[in-house]
């Protein structure tokens, strides 16, 4: 688990050097505005990170009613990361309430409509929402393999960097990879003058990490679940549907084809850890 930020210029000048003081592994900066120009702070932003040595990648807040303007929105954020000369993950941030007027296969159709660009021209895409747009299925989540950053709030008190996230019960837990979870708005950073987003991110983008796999020699059953069981791991429904989601298996359920495939998977040594 490592701590992080993610900031526009509502959090003003930061000091980037108090804030990696602090403690910060990672930060997430706003990309562009509503009307397409860079976050006024941006430059100052990725600078500072740079300077640092701290990890960063990018997020879009999206207002995009047609896959047109949707087009429009990720065109300019690819021209602002190309200025910058910058090959980075672009968050795109689905929450803005004017997307609950759209119904699940349009917003969906958007989306997807942004994530053609970004992936088309390199770059790696990922999803930030709420967890009300998760769980309602506002968009069809399960349309999409890429990782989830989801906000939750389980309190309303304030958190320092160096306090802990609230406990992990209150984690989401959508059926893609998790890649964070931003649990307060009201952050407090040596370095940066207001509140700031928390999150904690469970998937290091800075580290080339290779994948583990279960690749015991020897296992039992015929079920994944007694499988996992036989070699030492948890077989639980929920623990295999976290298997399943860093394997590529999205909308996990526990049919009697997806559980085959993961079984396949660890006789042949290609099932990932979890």
């Amino acid at each position: 688990m490592y701590k992080g930020i993610d900031v526009s210029s509502n959090q003003g000048v930061i000091d980037w050097k108090k804030v990696k003081a602090a403690g910060c592994d990672f930060a997430i900066l706003r990309s562009t505005v509503k009307s397409g120009k860079p976050d006024s702070q941006f430059a100052r932003n990725v600078a500072g990170c740079q300077e640092q040595g701290i990890p960063f990648e990018v997020y879009k807040y999206t207002y995009a009613l047609t896959p047109t303007q949707a087009v429009e929105e990720a065109g300019q954020v690819v021209s602002l990361l190309r200025s910058h000369g910058l090959v980075c993950r672009v968050w795109w941030d689905v929450e803005d309430n004017s997307l609950r007027t759209l119904n699940q296969g349009v917003l969906t159709g958007i989306i997807q409509s942004a994530a053609d660009i970004i992936i088309g021209v390199g770059y790696q895409f990922g999803i930030y929402t709420g967890k009300s747009f998760y769980e309602e299925s506002v968009f069809d989540t399960t349309v999409f393999d890429c990782p989830m950053w989801i906000a939750r709030y389980p309190n309303s008190r304030y958190f320092n960097l160096a306090d802990n996230p609230p406990a992990d019960k209150y984690k989401p837990t959508p059926s893609q990879p998790l890649f964070g979870w931003q649990y307060t708005s009201k952050g407090r950073v040596d370095g940066i003058g207001t509140v700031v987003d928390l999150n904690v991110c469970y998937v290091p983008f800075w580290t080339a990490q290779e994948p583990e796999y279960y690749l015991q020699d020897i296992w039992h059953g015929t079920s994944i679940s007694r499988a996992l069981e036989s070699i030492g791991e948890d077989g639980s429904y929920k623990h295999r549907a976290e298997i399943a989601a860093v394997n590529g298996i999205a909308g996990y359920t526990g049919t009697a084809e997806q559980n085959t495939h993961m079984l396949n998977l660890l006789r042949t040594g290609q099932l990932i850890k979890a």
